[in-house]
């Protein structure tokens, strides 16, 4: 039985640590071929090697992907390896937290440029290879933190919140040209052991009593929800935002 994503092309940034590595494990498979995307050469070849007995067609990019160059080769080694690009998603990022007026300007800058420009230089190289060649699906990440705020996210709440902005102009402009774009805004994420490679992240999660499911959210989680907007099931699906926290942030 044909798997969901079979015969796909799509490009997974952040690819070698958390939500990316997990989704590449799990569109490999449902049949995508792939372009895992970073700048962890040893991650990358990681996942490579956990993706590897699926049989999966995958193709490694290693590159700072805050840079036009990085991203523009990346989506040239997806058209140029499987003929086109179907879709991609982008939860690679990285951030540093703190209350407004405390941030410092360099540490604002610094996620500026790792969760939103390298979601807006990602689209803006996905979207000229899609645009003209049937369309395709741009899945973006969030946060629950860009939405209602959270403390001490000062920074990280504006820039996952510009890229809810982001997300939604490209779904209304490219609309036309059979582009969809959306983006997930998980909750708090508890990864397993062996799923994060990026230092200061913590595994030690905190009581998920105000949940009303009952736990935090997992890769997995997320994983699911990326895999069902890269398929053919979504459709007529775009510019929507979706929220994976079990409830918490409308209780």
């Amino acid at each position: 039985m044909p798997g969901r994503l079979d015969g796909k092309s799509i490009i997974i940034t952040g690819a070698s640590s958390g939500q990316g590595r997990v989704a590449a494990q799990r569109f490999a498979e449902e049949g995508a071929r792939l372009v895992l995307a970073d700048k962890d050469d040893e991650g990358l070849a990681e996942v490579d090697a956990l993706i590897n007995p699926s049989g999966a067609e995958v193709a490694l990019h290693s590159a700072d992907l805050t840079q036009e160059p990085g991203n523009e080769a990346m989506v040239a080694l997806a058209v140029k390896a499987y003929g086109g690009l179907n879709a991609i998603y982008t939860p690679a990022g990285l951030v540093k937290f703190g209350s407004a007026d405390e941030l410092t300007l360099d540490d604002w800058k610094f996620v500026v440029d790792f969760e939103l420009t390298m979601t807006f230089l990602a689209c803006k190289y996905a979207l000229r290879a899609m645009k003209d060649s049937g369309g395709g699906s741009i899945i973006n990440v969030s946060s629950v933190s860009g939405i209602n705020g959270s403390l001490r996210h000062a920074a990280h709440a504006a820039t996952k919140m510009g890229v809810v902005g982001l997300t939604r102009q490209i779904a209304v402009e490219y609309g036309p040209r059979a582009v969809r774009c959306n983006a997930i805004a998980p909750g708090y994420i508890a990864y397993s052991p062996g799923q994060l490679r990026v230092a200061r992240q913590t595994l030690n999660a905190p009581p998920a009593d105000h949940v009303p499911l009952r736990r935090h959210c997992t890769p997995e989680d997320t994983a699911n929800a990326a895999l069902f907007l890269a398929s053919d099931e979504s459709t007529f699906i775009s510019g929507q935002v979706i929220v994976v926290d079990g409830a918490v942030s409308i209780s």
